[in-house]
C-alpha cells in the first residue's frame, strides 16, 4: 500500500465516521472558554519556556514559538474537533482553530485579559480562525498559519481589519469570538 492509498483510507474512514466524531467531539460555550483560560499545564510550561521580560517580548516569543513549531494543517474534512493543548505539543501539528486557541491560551497565561479567538467568513466562503488583542494601545491580529511578521498587522483597528487577508481573501464577517471571559456569535 502506498502512502497515497494509505492517506485516501483514512480520509474514507474519517468521513465514514464524520457524524459519530462530530457529536462526541461538541462542547458547550464553558468548555469552549475553557480551552483558553492559560491554566493548562502544557500552556504553561510553554509560556514558562519562551517568558522573557515584559509583556510585549514574551508575545513576541510565544507568537515565533508557534509559528515555527507547530505547522499548519488544513484538513478539508467534514469534521469538528478541538485538539487539547498537550495533542497540539505532541503532534506539532494543527488546524487553524487549535492553533489560534493555543496561541490565546498562551496569552492569556502572560495575563492578557483581552486577547481572543475570532472565527470569521473570508469572501471566498471559507472560514479562518485567528487571535486578536491590543498592545501598546494599538490592534493586533495574529495569525500563526500564515507565517507572518509579528508587526504585520498591528495598528489602528479599522485599518488593520480592511488590510488583513488569508491566502488572499478578506474578512466578510466574523462568526463568533471568545476567550475565557466571553462568547460572542453574530448572527446574521
Amino acid at each position: 500500500m502506498t502512502f497515497e492509498d494509505e492517506l485516501r483510507l483514512y480520509r474514507f474512514l474519517l468521513q465514514k465516521y464524520a457524524d459519530i466524531i462530530n457529536e462526541r467531539e461538541q462542547r458547550t460555550i464553558g468548555e469552549i472558554k475553557g480551552l483558553v483560560d492559560g491554566t493548562d499545564l502544557t500552556i504553561q510550561s510553554t509560556v514558562d519556556d519562551t517568558r522573557n521580560g515584559d509583556y510585549g517580548q514574551s508575545l513576541r516569543n510565544i507568537y515565533k514559538f508557534i509559528k515555527d513549531e507547530i505547522s499548519y494543517v488544513d484538513a478539508e474534512l467534514s469534521l469538528n474537533y478541538w485538539m487539547s493543548a498537550r495533542e497540539v505539543m505532541e503532534l506539532k501539528a494543527a488546524d487553524d482553530e487549535d492553533m489560534a486557541v493555543f496561541l490565546c491560551a498562551c496569552m492569556k497565561s502572560l495575563g492578557d485579559n483581552k486577547a481572543e479567538v475570532i472565527i470569521a467568513e473570508l469572501e471566498n466562503q471559507q472560514t479562518h480562525a485567528f487571535v486578536s488583542t491590543e498592545l501598546e494601545g494599538k490592534f493586533l491580529i495574529l495569525d500563526a498559519p500564515q507565517k507572518h511578521d509579528f508587526d504585520k498587522y498591528f495598528g489602528e483597528k479599522t485599518s488593520i481589519l480592511t488590510k488583513y487577508t488569508f491566502n488572499g481573501n478578506k474578512i466578510k464577517r466574523f462568526l463568533y469570538r471568545f476567550n475565557s471571559e466571553k462568547y460572542e456569535q453574530f448572527l446574521e
